[in-house]
């Protein structure tokens, strides 16, 4: 074999490699080497609890988590408006009635003032579990703007912790996941377990009482 022969033999061999070497990555990682990670954008609407690119689609607030594999219930849909209620710090409103409309495909509740007067609908697809963007922009125009100042100077009680740790998980568990226990560490945070529909710890998670988002 001549050195030709043996260059273009050396050239073919390492172009191979270089090409074969992300098709092995992939497989190696069973097609999806993305990490899991908790992210937050500081809209009050927790962090951002699922998978990058495929496992996300974009609703009002944008990139959910896992996409639904069960319909949002009426429950969690009232937990999802009582913790953005309260993550904003809006004493002047409160959720009324819940109910399932539209043969069942979407889940509407009222919102009321101090008075329990109706002042608004927030209206839920039930199958995505995503809100109504009109009315959900209406409704953030009713609560009060988060101060930037004080921010670091509210403390959750652990009854609101809870509130907060479920609607996370309700958001962005895609229906298989739920809160299973939440309590408060000697360091004065508080650590959740996520579990799945069988009771398996699938993750935990350390919480600011002050943010009530995790801390890492």
């Amino acid at each position: 074999m001549n050195r030709n022969s043996k260059l273009k033999i050396a050239s073919l061999l390492i172009a191979t490699s270089i090409v074969a070497t992300p098709f092995a990555t992939a497989l190696a990682s069973g097609g999806d080497h993305r990490p899991w990670q908790m992210s937050d954008d500081d809209r009050g609407d927790g962090p951002k609890f699922g998978k990058h690119d495929d496992d996300h689609h974009k609703g009002m607030h944008g990139k959910h988590g896992m996409r639904r594999t069960t319909p949002l219930t009426i429950d969690e849909a009232r937990i999802l408006v009582d913790a953005m209620l309260l993550r904003r710090g809006a004493t002047d409103l409160k959720t009324g009635d819940v109910e399932l409309v539209d043969d069942g495909k979407e889940i509407e509740i009222t919102l009321l003032n101090t008075n329990g007067d109706v002042v608004d609908t927030v209206t839920f697809d039930a199958k995505s579990g995503r809100p109504d963007r009109g009315e959900m922009r209406n409704m953030h125009r009713m609560m009060p703007k988060p101060d930037r100042e004080d921010r670091f100077d509210r403390r959750f009680t652990t009854e609101q912790m809870a509130l907060l740790a479920s609607a996370m998980v309700i958001r962005f568990g895609g229906g298989e996941l739920t809160l299973g226990e939440i309590k408060e560490t000697p360091r004065g945070t508080y650590m959740a377990t996520v579990t799945n529909k069988a009771g398996d710890i699938v993750r935990e998670m350390e919480l600011s009482r002050v943010t009530g988002r995790p801390i890492s």
